[in-house]
């Protein structure tokens, strides 16, 4: 008797981690499957291996971003930032922004800036010491925040509230709250942009723009929409992988003793907790003309949607997939993406993940779970939004 297949869009089914088996049952059974969930208009292909989610990242000639990039998205809301943000962009509109927007989180750029990102992480880790509160993530939650907004040089006093507002612009159960959160983002940095003109205050705005008015940059109006999408991108992603690195460590004594000894290096330890935190689960792109998938014959304007969650647990790839291990060496994990739309924060996370792990070494003896961790429930950006956690 052949099973009926798992529903991938079960209500709960990313409130915890039992999506992985549902995805393992896809990956071996039907890779590339076509979906029709309640409340999306259309149906779509989803994909599950990890080779064909690369191909598809890869390829920017016959997958399109600008009709969406995540499920549930407006066709209004797209169509308003299609070509003018990183994410929803095709070439060459996306090539002509991003030669300008990953300016910022170049390498040398980044390396000047280490010692500043090393002061914040340490910092937060010995307040989280000293100051042991209910839920760790509120101290995590300053990590990606603080960092993001002084390489943005936004002032000090707004730090706080832009990390309320991008927490409630993506995980607010409330619609009206997450539109709303999302629009004051909007205008915030819609006049921080109309103000450097006049001032020429804020060096990474001014830098950005001067090479726009050069005419091979963004406009205001993308510089805009880019400047939230840095922001989310560097805040709630790196958070979520920060609080389930915290949790594994938690979870798995031997691993932190691992990292406590000094057994392993500390950048393989980074790309281990980036694979098996997965903030960002799943990426939307959209065929411009037919190809093949797979096994999957794809018609154009048909949705393709990667499940990254699953190509990095894929066992074609991944010894072990289903074990966190903190000296994984060649992880090729797709975290950050493939192709043109490889993250454009990828160094600055990383940079981050490292930090945290070299100040919880230094200055942590124990990781303790004081409760059940709580996950949010999205199958776009997923992760943990309560950890009862004590270091100590």
């Amino acid at each position: 008797m052949t099973r009926q297949p798992p529903d991938l869009f079960a209500p709960g089914l990313f409130e915890g981690t039992g999506f992985y088996d549902v995805f393992a049952w896809y990956r071996e059974h039907d890779p590339v499957s076509w979906q029709h969930p309640a409340g999306e208009p259309d149906g779509f292909w989803s994909v599950t291996r990890y080779r064909d989610t690369v191909s598809v990242h890869r390829d920017s000639t016959r997958m399109s971003s600008t009709k969406g990039m995540r499920l549930g998205s407006t066709e209004r809301a797209v169509r308003a930032v299609a070509n003018k943000m990183l994410i929803v962009a095709d070439p060459p509109d996306h090539t002509r922004m991003k030669r300008v927007l990953s300016r910022p989180f170049s390498h040398e750029v980044l390396a000047a800036a280490e010692a500043h990102v090393e002061k914040v992480v340490g910092d937060v880790v010995a307040a989280a010491v000293r100051e042991p509160v209910p839920d760790l993530i509120g101290h995590l939650a300053r990590i990606p925040t603080d960092v993001i907004c002084a390489i943005m040089e936004l002032p000090r006093g707004d730090w706080e509230w832009i990390g309320k507002k991008t927490t409630e612009a993506f995980e607010s159960p409330s619609e009206v709250t997450r539109i709303t959160a999302n629009s004051e983002i909007f205008k915030y940095f819609y006049d921080l942009v109309r103000e450097n003109r006049d001032t020429g205050a804020n060096g990474f705005v001014g830098g950005l723009t001067r090479r726009a008015g050069e005419g091979a940059g963004p406009t205001d109006e993308e510089l805009v929409f880019n400047f939230a999408g840095i922001l989310a991108g560097g805040n709630e992603t790196t958070r979520y992988t920060l609080a389930s690195l915290t949790h594994q460590l938690a979870e798995h004594p031997d691993q932190w003793l691992r990292i406590t000894r000094g057994e392993v290096d500390p950048a393989d330890a980074t790309e281990e907790a980036l694979r098996w935190s997965v903030p960002g689960m799943h990426v939307m792109r959209t065929a411009t003309e037919a190809l093949r998938v797979g096994d999957a014959e794809i018609a154009p304007g048909e949705r393709v949607v990667t499940w990254i969650g699953s190509a990095n647990r894929d066992p074609e790839v991944f010894d072990d997939p289903d074990v966190f291990d903190v000296g994984r060496t060649g992880n090729r994990h797709v975290s950050f993406g493939a192709g043109r739309h490889v993250c454009l924060g990828s160094r600055l996370a990383r940079l981050e993940i490292t930090a945290y792990l070299r100040a919880l070494r230094g200055m942590v003896g124990s990781i303790e779970l004081t409760g059940p961790p709580r996950y949010n429930g999205s199958n776009f950006t997923w992760g943990l939004n309560e950890l009862p956690a004590v270091l100590s």
